[in-house]
């Protein structure tokens, strides 16, 4: 009996430890949720929760979804598709408090088909990751 006891408290702390709340907490998951926010959702309130402070208040000044997609991210588009093509991270950098989550994007801006990449920064605060910095399309021009 006692040995029952022993490998139920021993399964139940093996399994505690890969917890579902552990993996949101992931800068990859973070990445989906805050362009999920702006794009799929049209819910800014919740993107913002997810930036560091400097972020969060230059998207108070645009207040609405489409004008964060235009203005900060330089991607308008009605719907998007979203997948992490690439996590800055590898095992030896396991515990790195910084990390560069690249997000492809599927989807549509009128009746044409986009497809592009965008680079976020986040870094770890306690126990949340925040993305601290949204990269510019580098191929970006004015004319």
């Amino acid at each position: 009996m006692k040995k029952t006891i022993a490998l139920a408290v021993l399964a139940a702390s093996l399994l505690s430890g890969c917890s579902p709340r552990h993996d949101a907490q992931r800068p990859e998951n973070v990445a989906l949720t805050f362009f999920d926010a702006l794009y799929n959702q049209n819910d800014a309130q919740t993107a913002m929760t997810l930036v560091a402070d400097d972020l969060r208040e230059v998207m108070g000044h645009y207040r609405i979804a489409s004008q964060i997609q235009r203005n900060m991210v330089g991607l308008p588009l009605d719907e998007a598709e979203l997948e992490v093509a690439e996590v800055d991270i590898d095992f030896f950098r396991r515990n790195s408090d910084q990390v560069e989550v690249l997000v492809r994007f599927s989807g549509h801006s009128g009746h044409r088909l986009i497809r592009d990449d965008r680079l976020v920064r986040l870094e770890r605060r306690g126990e949340q990751w925040v993305i601290t910095r949204i990269y510019s399309d580098k191929f970006k021009t004015n004319g």
